[in-house]
């Protein structure tokens, strides 16, 4: 139903309507019933630095994108043709030459049914249309998290059952929830960094933190590099508690430190067992050595050694580390 004013409602004096159209912080402006603009208000010269003179009628135009201008003329000699408002998302110059996005709205003004002008409106919705751009970019980056995970998921089940030993369910279920803990880790940094102190601490705590000595700065971790040092250090654990210095009263040394002499920076991993049985060379890898090895070369391009020595397992890691999570 159309609005019906009340009858005694006041009229509004040519000054007020002025007063409230350049108080309003939209750009806004009316046309003739054929689509020739002959007004706009304050607001539209002060952010597009035109004259009135340079706007008058289709002068519009000139600050509109090139590429854009033509869909835009195409849907609003459309709405005028058809009689229908018009809505769409377009560029506009400002008097500074940067082109920001605004939603304009347009609505026909009608007297006895006749289309007697329009009246428009432009709205910066450049924070908008940031946050929009932003909130796709996460759910994409959620997407292709969320493929990975899965990915890893699969090839933990995969391998951790195919060799159907008796506590095959055990060390799948064991790896998923390191795999777990990293992922709170990171998600308390709004998954752009891990720590690695509080990353190391959480994967060793399974084999009782008073069995390691860690040494190291603070430094922050990529995801990628986060996710799979988390799982490296869980199989290192698993080993040194059934097999390694933990089966014993052995211990486990842990340090770590940044190489910056390459063009890019280094993170030096170093894991060295003490104290406990000797250590031969496994006659087959399964695949938790395996795990061991590959991780860090595949999902984050780092380089990893295991050397059985007689007094002990020792790992040394290398992965390179974005500057932008240097501290």
């Amino acid at each position: 139903m159309a609005y019906q004013p009340a009858r005694d409602e006041p009229e509004i004096t040519y000054a007020q309507f002025k007063a409230l159209a350049n108080c309003i912080p939209n750009l806004a402006w009316m046309a003739r019933p054929d689509g020739w603009i002959l007004w706009y208000n304050r607001r539209w010269y002060e952010y597009t630095g035109a004259t009135p003179e340079e706007m008058a009628g289709w002068g519009w135009q000139s600050v509109h994108h090139p590429d854009v201008l033509p869909k835009m003329l195409e849907r609003w000699m459309y709405a005028i043709e058809h009689g229908e408002p018009f809505k769409m998302i377009f560029p506009l110059k400002g008097k500074d030459g940067v082109y920001r996005p605004f939603l304009t709205r347009i609505e026909p003004l009608r007297e006895n049914g006749a289309i007697v002008g329009w009246y428009g409106t432009n709205t910066d919705v450049t924070e908008q249309e940031r946050q929009r751009e932003h909130l796709q970019l996460l759910v994409n980056e959620l997407n292709h998290r969320v493929k990975n995970t899965l990915a890893t998921i699969h090839s933990i089940a995969v391998h951790s059952l195919r060799e159907m030993k008796p506590d095959a369910a055990e060390l799948f279920e064991n790896r998923l929830l390191a795999l777990a803990a990293v992922h709170d880790i990171l998600t308390q940094e709004s998954w752009t960094r891990a720590q690695i102190r509080q990353l190391v601490r959480t994967a060793v705590a399974p084999a009782g933190e008073v069995n390691f000595d860690m040494d190291g700065p603070d430094v922050d971790l990529s995801p990628r590099i986060a996710a799979a040092l988390a799982m490296t250090l869980h199989e290192l654990c698993t080993n040194a508690v059934k097999y390694g210095a933990l089966s014993r009263d052995g211990r486990v040394a842990i340090s770590w430190g940044v190489d910056a002499s390459r063009n890019t920076p280094q993170l030096r991993f170093s894991w060295r067992e003490y104290g406990g049985p000797a250590v031969d060379p496994p006659s087959r890898k399964g695949f938790g050595t395996r795990l061991i090895e590959r991780t860090l070369a595949a999902d984050a391009g780092g380089e990893v050694k295991l050397a059985y020595l007689r007094d002990g397992l020792r790992c040394e890691i290398a992965a390179p580390l974005c500057a932008e999570v240097l501290r």
